[in-house]
């Protein structure tokens, strides 16, 4: 008789549990929703791993945001295609007035003789003349071997230089034509031996002072007999050295005489 208790007992606990299941699913059914169950393999997220390693769910990578900078850059100026109509166009220099002093050809300052001159010649000694004006710098003189206006304003010049008033106005005598030579020497000692422009321009001083002397530039015997010839004729010795007494008294227009 116990057996068949037990037997009855257990139908009846499974009676039981049967009659729960139906009960629950009844209820389930009236208020409208489906008991929910959970399945690791429902899960959206990650999957838990024997080792604890957690490993995404989902193949898909994950979108990255670029935040904007703190400071926002300044964008570069682009050239304009267009020219700027306020750009100013070059314009061309004005041309330099050419100096009337280089105008005419080559001097020829050497001369067999140093004629005389009155304003309105016409000759190569005029220019010869222009050309030692120029040199002196009393110019600048246009060389055309006319005595003009502008050769008679230089001439005007080496005048003004004068102690007095000169003795005859524009005229290019021996004193004038010595003096406006010397005019461009140096102020160095010259002597047998010297060589060099300073000789050259002494050697036609003189001759146009009146000595008869080759223009050659060598500072040798012939020159310095010329040499003392001057200092004899204006009574300062007669060295044959020109020094700074001779220099003065050829600047000045002395002559032989």
């Amino acid at each position: 008789m116990s057996g068949v208790r037990n037997n009855h007992g257990r139908r009846g606990g499974f009676a039981s549990a049967a009659t729960m299941v139906v009960l629950g699913l009844a209820l389930a059914a009236c208020s409208g929703t489906t008991p929910q169950t959970t399945s690791a393999v429902e899960s959206p997220t990650v999957t838990a791993t024997a080792t604890g390693t957690v490993q995404p769910g989902s193949t898909e990578p994950i979108p990255t945001v670029t935040a904007d900078p703190l400071t926002p850059t300044k964008p570069t100026p682009r050239p304009s295609a267009t020219p700027s109509a306020t750009a100013t166009t070059p314009t061309t220099p004005a041309p330099t007035p050419t100096d009337p002093g280089s105008v005419a050809g080559a001097c020829e300052r050497t001369l067999p003789a140093y004629p005389v001159l009155e304003p309105g010649a016409k000759a190569p000694a005029v220019r010869a003349l222009q050309c030692f004006l120029n040199d002196a710098d009393y110019g600048p003189v246009a060389v055309d071997g006319v005595y003009g206006a502008q050769t008679r304003a230089a001439v005007t010049k080496v005048e003004s230089t004068f102690e007095g008033p000169a003795p005859k106005p524009g005229r290019i005598d021996a004193g004038m034509w010595v003096l406006v030579i010397s005019r461009s020497l140096g102020d160095g000692t010259l002597k047998v031996g010297s060589k060099g422009a300073d000789v050259v321009t002494l050697q036609r001083a003189l001759r146009a002072a009146g000595g008869r002397i080759t223009v050659d530039g060598d500072f040798g015997a012939e020159t310095k007999k010329v040499v003392k010839r001057f200092q004899e004729a204006n009574r300062i010795g007669d060295d044959g050295v020109v020094g700074d007494e001779t220099l003065f008294l050829l600047k000045m227009g002395a002559t032989i005489g």
